[in-house]
């Protein structure tokens, strides 16, 4: 696209006219609305003081035949008469009289059978109309009526001796009262039919009477095409006739057999226009001067300033050519007594040259190590994930032309957090670099295997001929992978869980691909890790089941389908109830009981795992409420927390609301935690136990043996129950390593100062050995199964006396079992 070029004193000149153009039409406009609001100020008081003179004078003729009338009938004593006939005879007789003074040209007198006693003329239906008015409202009426003149119909009502009435009509000429009007106006008036709906002109306009006929017709003459009756009616009409303006307004006098009669009032507003066009001449003369003077000026202070910004324009494009020495050969300064902002200009785009040429040689050195990041992961120099994306979609698109298969492996390293959390990112990653070796020594020279993130790694395998070239791949990783990693004095053992997709579809998507690989890992992953596993329908299904019970976790909450289910907990040589265990249950509609272990794995790092933790919690509150009212006091609840719900920072403000809300004491509580939960970000952990301990809250940790089982943490961190999970209670009887590992785990324990909880205490045999192996509390079927919250009081009452347990109870087997959390 061309752009032309338009200078900066023409872009000045251009912004200043324009700017003066817009205040000057501003003030016309202005000057023009109030000449124009003088203007209909004038016409509407010409209207106005027209119509207050017409209604005077035709008020004063009415009062003069009034009064006359008054007068003569005094005079001929009509009130002492028996009829009207003399009334008739004399009417007749002053007739003349009349006609010469006030200007009657007829006289019709009528009694109220509409008989005529007196007539001049015709019997015209105006007339009969107004005498009609007069008998049905016993008083005078008049009104302007036009048969060729126009003129004043006045109608009076007369009584006689008898009380009979008669009407006495006059019409009256107006030709008085125009003379009369121009006088009293000082303008010309007229009387002008018009048909309804006409226009103001020669052929459809008749001038009746005025007081300058030779002006009316000639103004009538000039048939102005826009002159349309109703649009004269409200804005008037002007005119222009031999130099002169003229406006007429018209004031309606009559409307009758479609055609209606009007006053014009006619005036010179030649004057007012005259003083307008000279006030514009004025303007335009000024407003061009001002113009010519400032461009002018304009042109003669920008022009040097333009020259130079032109000699800067046409050198700068040197810099785009990267060729800085000849720029600053380019003489871009003028020596003044005092610099301005091109000078300024000036010595500021000969700094940016220098810097431009640093930065030139730095942006080449650059660009060949921005293009190798581009596709190469900077910590193990594997391919990225752009790579990835670039050579699968490219292996895909070959299956077809090979006839060949493509395989996605999706690494990643088990427990690699630990390593991260124990011993420090920069050991962590120096170990991820000692994965990515090994991952690139297992794949040959046409495969690609990349960093996908983190400690995940994909691996592409194309031209197979079937999965088993995958497996054989994948089994040479996991070989690589049983050796240990020595990083300094340090050795680690780190295994890998592999996910594998194969396809020999072309229209395989390498998304897709990637995803089915990983879902394929986490089957891996879920399996104890260290292993291989191949896609197939059945684990989406899962996916796509683990997302259904997600989603049906919201509704059973709106529509209270869980509940609790309490464990009791007796103190192992007193029998005395300690407390409860909650465990959730969930009751569904359609499918029945579903156990926690079913559905809090899939649940337990979801959203929706810390919306149900809070509602097991506020439930837990409610039931130690009901047991105080019940009778046990210091009884206390222990409450399972997810590890997502114990990385809720809103956790602390939630439990100190509910105490506050409940009026209870955070020693009514013990919350539950897995090792894996602790060991899961210690510093966080930390805190947050620290937090909790503030408020009053104890700590138990869950299933202790199965996982991290270390003094490191339970020295750090404020525990004060551990539970011995019931794995090991099962076979402490018959395995001698279990019940090694029970009496050691006690001892050790009880020396650090905390409280022993047993699970899953089933025998009287169990109960006895953990007795007198100084076991604090028992739980397990010998005392109770997990007791539903609605039967929670039924069952202390058979089980319970003053807060000790009777007897163990026989051991039923139970399908819900499990944790809430």
């Amino acid at each position: 696209m061309n752009i032309k070029f338009v200078g900066v004193p023409t872009k000045l000149l251009v912004l200043i006219v324009s700017t003066l153009l817009l205040l000057a039409v501003g003030f016309s406009s202005l000057s023009y609305w109030r000449l124009q609001a003088d203007y209909q100020e004038f016409q509407q008081n010409n209207i106005v003081q027209g119509q207050v003179q017409v209604n005077l004078h035709n008020s004063i003729l009415r009062t003069k035949i009034t009064v006359w009338l008054e007068s003569f009938t005094d005079l001929i004593q009509l009130s002492q008469q028996d009829d009207f006939s003399n009334l008739a005879l004399q009417l007749e007789k002053q007739y003349d009289a009349l006609q010469l003074h006030l200007n009657v040209e007829d006289i019709w007198l009528v009694d109220e059978k509409q008989n005529i006693l007196f007539a001049t003329n015709d019997f015209p239906a105006v007339v009969q109309d107004n005498i009609a008015q007069v008998f049905r409202l016993q008083e005078p009426e008049h009104r302007i009526y036009c048969p060729q003149s126009c003129q004043l119909l006045l109608s009076l009502p007369l009584l006689n001796k008898q009380g009979d009435m008669v009407v006495v009509t006059m019409s009256t000429s107006l030709v008085d009262m125009l003379f009369a009007l121009k006088t009293t106006l000082d303008r010309d008036v007229a009387v002008i039919r018009i048909p309804a709906n006409g226009e103001i002109n020669s052929s459809s306009a008749k001038v009746i009477s005025a007081s300058n006929m030779r002006l009316t017709e000639s103004l009538l003459a000039m048939n102005k095409p826009d002159s349309a009756l109703n649009q004269v009616l409200a804005q008037g009409l002007h005119l222009d006739l031999e130099k002169n303006s003229y406006l007429i307004n018209l004031l309606t006098l009559s409307e009758q057999d479609k055609q209606g009669f009007y006053l014009a009032l006619i005036d010179d507003v030649t004057a007012y226009k005259a003083k307008n066009d000279a006030y514009q001449k004025r303007f335009i003369l000024s407003l061009s001067l001002i113009f010519s003077l400032l461009a002018a000026f304009v042109y003669f202070i920008s022009s040097p300033f333009t020259k130079r910004l032109l000699l800067l324009s046409n050198a700068l494009p040197l810099l785009a050519q990267k060729k800085f020495d000849q720029f600053r050969q380019v003489d871009l300064k003028r020596p003044r007594m005092f610099a301005d902002e091109l000078d300024v200009l000036a010595h500021s785009s000969e700094e940016l040259s220098f810097e431009l040429e640093q930065l030139n040689l730095v942006v080449e050195q650059k660009t060949k190590e921005l293009e190798n990041i581009a596709m190469y992961d900077l910590l193990t120099g594997l391919p990225n994930r752009n790579m990835l994306n670039y050579q699968l979609r490219k292996s895909l698109a070959n299956i077809a032309r090979h006839k060949s298969g493509v395989a996605v492996l999706f690494l990643d390293l088990d427990d690699f957090k630990k390593v991260n959390d124990s011993n420090g990112h920069n050991i962590g990653d120096k170990l991820l670099i000692q994965a990515a070796e090994r991952v690139r020594v297992s794949v040959g020279e046409l495969d690609l295997a990349s960093r996908f993130g983190g400690d995940e790694f994909v691996i592409v395998l194309s031209h197979l001929n079937s999965v088993d070239d995958a497996i054989e791949v994948a089994e040479k990783v996991l070989l690589q992978f049983k050796e240990s990693i020595k990083l300094g004095s340090n050795i680690f053992y780190v295994s890998t869980s592999i996910g594998i997709a194969y396809t020999e579809s072309a229209t395989e998507k390498s998304d897709d691909l990637i995803s089915h690989a990983d879902i394929a890992m986490y089957e891996a992953k879920d399996n104890g890790g260290g292993q291989y596993h191949i896609y197939h329908q059945e684990m989406f299904q899962r996916v796509a089941h683990r997302v259904m019970l997600e989603g049906e976790v919201r509704q059973a909450l709106a529509k209270q389908q869980f509940s609790l289910s309490l464990q009791p907990q007796i103190c192992a040589k007193t029998k005395k109830l300690y407390g409860f265990e909650a465990l959730l249950r969930w009751q569904h509609p359609e499918r029945g009981m579903i156990s926690p272990e079913d559905f809090i794995p899939i649940l337990e790092n979801s959203q929706h795992m810390i919306e149900l933790g809070y509602w097991i919690i506020r439930r837990c509150f409610e039931l130690v409420i009901s047991i105080k009212e019940y009778g046990l006091e210091n009884i206390r609840i222990a409450i399972n927390l997810s590890a997502g719900q114990f990385m809720d920072a809103n956790l602390p403000h939630f439990l100190n609301d509910l105490l506050v809300e409940f009026s209870l004491t955070a020693k009514n509580f013990e919350l539950e935690l897995t090792e894996q939960t602790l060991v899961k970000d210690m510093d966080h952990t930390i805190a947050m136990m620290e937090s909790l301990k503030v408020i009053g809250f104890s700590f138990a940790i869950d299933d202790f043996g199965t996982g991290y089982s270390s003094l490191a943490y339970l020295k750090k961190m404020p525990v004060d129950v551990i539970k011995i999970d019931k794995s090991f209670i099962f076979g402490m009887l018959e395995n001698h390593s279990d019940f090694q590992i029970i009496t050691s785990t006690i001892a050790m324990v009880k020396n650090l100062g905390l409280t022993v909880v047993a699970e899953g205490v089933e025998t009287q045999a169990q109960l006895r050995s953990l007795t007198e192996n100084d076991c604090d509390i028992i739980q397990g079927y010998y005392y109770s199964k997990p007791i539903p919250e609605k039967d929670l009081f039924t069952m202390l009452d058979k089980q319970t006396t003053k807060g000790y347990w009777k007897v163990a109870k026989k051991i039923e087997p139970d399908l819900s079992t499990g944790k809430s959390a």
